[in-house]
């Protein structure tokens, strides 16, 4: 996936300012994508050089006049032929990601305390979660459910490891009550 390529299917469904694609993208979260401005605009930059967008000079009723980008044929059959390609699965670059599989590399507190921080940053993302309108809002939130499980599986499996520590730990201090010095 390309961010010029999501630019283009924003663009299909009407005209944007840089800025509005941006919004676009950051209200969204079942488009995949997030993107700053410093790279937003030299996509479209390329997306114009390449006749895919065109641009015209819209005036505004809230400041000065903006740049509004629209698909061009091109741009359309573009968009078309890469929605066209054979599906692959999703290749992780996520920070958050990377931490969570390392996880097991924090003491025991930590990672409880953690894995709580995390379940409640998806619980509310779900909350927030708009209704499956389109195949892509069905998929996030049935991803956020997945996490939610997943986090709930991980919060009982490690409540289950804390109470075997805690039995092996009294287990042991009773064996060295018991031995004679």
């Amino acid at each position: 996936m390309s961010l010029p390529h999501v630019l283009l299917g924003l663009l299909a469904r009407g005209p944007a300012s840089g800025w509005d694609l941006k919004t676009r993208l950051s209200r969204d979260p079942a488009y995949g994508w997030d993107a700053d401005l410093a790279q937003i605009y030299p996509a479209l930059s390329r997306l114009l050089r390449g006749g895919f967008v065109a641009k015209k000079r819209r005036r505004s009723t809230k400041g000065p006049a903006r740049l509004e980008y629209r698909l061009t044929p091109a741009g359309k059959k573009e968009f078309q032929d890469w929605l066209a390609e054979p599906p692959q699965l999703p290749r992780a670059k996520d920070p958050a990601l990377a931490r969570l599989a390392f996880l097991e590399r924090r003491a025991v507190d930590d990672r409880e305390s953690r894995l709580h921080a995390y379940r409640s940053l998806v619980a509310e993302a779900l909350k927030k979660a708009a209704p499956g309108a389109t195949a892509a809002r069905r998929r996030r939130r049935a991803l956020l459910e997945t996490e939610l499980a997943w986090a709930d599986a991980e919060m009982l499996l490690l409540a289950t490891q804390l109470r075997a520590r805690e039995e092996r730990e009294r287990v042991r201090k009773e064996n060295e009550r018991r031995e004679p010095s």
